[in-house]
């Protein structure tokens, strides 16, 4: 039972985030551990200078996250007061209505599709979230650029995303019916498998250069489109290392004003058996966030340049004048940086 917000303590948020943590947590001996180390400090006292306020949520986190480095885990405070100890929100028609017409006036976590300069496509995501709200977002950027004879996709900035949005993503470059990520619980059911959409052809033929923008804001949902495309052998990744955030999660409510979002499953990559937890996905042409695209616009000018010397796209000496100017600006800018 939730406490009422009269008898509220940080005692008993500590208690209640601990028994939380401890009977939700995926890895039960690690929930357990993180359960312990609250409480241990609890009862040391270390807590009775922390105020029940929203300074609170941030010194529980980080006590958590010491012995137990999951970015997923977190302690939240919440101005409103909630009363139930599960969050089911998403049941909620009204709720759902109201949180899709936000996104939409985000566009959905996609911030651009642009043509650079030598017929190569650029797609700026923040998040991808589910396909009912993202769908019609996602096939008009790639309706946009298909065409385009290369594809960057900057993931260097985001906040996450929902698998099957990342699986919907991914059906304009990958083979449909591709399998991507299954999710098991703390008992190790499978409780989730994902797949690119089937009954469509990709937008990008497998030929078509791919490059993926990353750095440490490259996180979660986002993760998993990064890691998908390194799994399937679809993208070159260029920036820095990721966050290292892949277990799924679930909030609970232990308090009027304290929520917890505690990773609930794991993820396992049907191909390799592997994820991206703790570890991020390390990039295949590493440099400074900053220069990534532009690192990866050279890399693609000179993708298509090669191509059209194969004969794979159709020669046209416009492209390859532009493709030689674009090469030689690019150049020019990096070596000034690097100097």
């Amino acid at each position: 039972m939730t406490p009422s917000a009269d008898t509220s303590s940080v005692a008993s948020v500590v208690e209640a985030v601990a028994a939380c943590v401890e009977s939700r947590y995926v890895d039960a001996n690690s929930g357990a551990k993180a359960a312990e180390t609250l409480r241990r400090r609890l009862n040391a006292g270390d807590y009775e200078s922390v105020p029940y306020a929203a300074a609170l949520a941030p010194r529980l986190t980080a006590d958590l996250q010491a012995v137990l480095p999951d970015l997923h885990l977190q302690v939240r405070w919440s101005d409103q007061v909630r009363e139930e100890s599960t969050i089911s929100d998403w049941d909620d028609p009204d709720f759902l209505a109201a949180y899709w017409a936000r996104e939409a006036l985000d566009n959905h976590g996609f911030d651009k599709a642009e043509r650079l300069r030598g017929n190569v496509g650029l797609i700026v995501v923040r998040n991808i979230d589910e396909p009912e709200g993202t769908a019609e977002v996602v096939d008009a950027a790639f309706a946009f650029l298909a065409r385009c004879d290369a594809l960057i996709v900057d993931l260097r900035r985001t906040t996450g995303g929902a698998p099957t949005g990342v699986a919907y993503f991914l059906g304009h470059l990958l083979p449909a019916g591709t399998p991507l990520i299954q999710s098991f619980d703390r008992e190790g059911a499978v409780i989730e498998r994902t797949a690119t959409p089937t009954g469509r052809e990709p937008t990008f033929a497998s030929e078509v250069p791919v490059f993926a923008l990353t750095g440490r804001r490259t996180v979660s949902g986002c993760e998993e489109l990064v890691y998908d495309l390194r799994a399937a052998e679809r993208a070159t990744l260029v920036g820095a290392a990721t966050a290292g955030a892949a277990n799924p999660v679930d909030v609970y409510v232990v308090d009027p004003h304290v929520v917890v979002r505690v990773p609930t499953a794991v993820v396992r990559h049907a191909v390799t058996g592997g994820n991206w937890e703790g570890n991020g996905v390390v990039p295949d042409v590493e440099c400074a966030v900053d220069d990534a695209l532009d690192v990866a616009h050279r890399l693609a000018v000179d993708a298509i340049r090669r191509r059209v010397a194969a004969g794979e796209v159709v020669r046209a000496e416009s492209l390859l004048e532009e493709l030689a100017d674009v090469e030689a600006e690019l150049d020019e800018q990096l070596g000034h940086r690097q100097m």
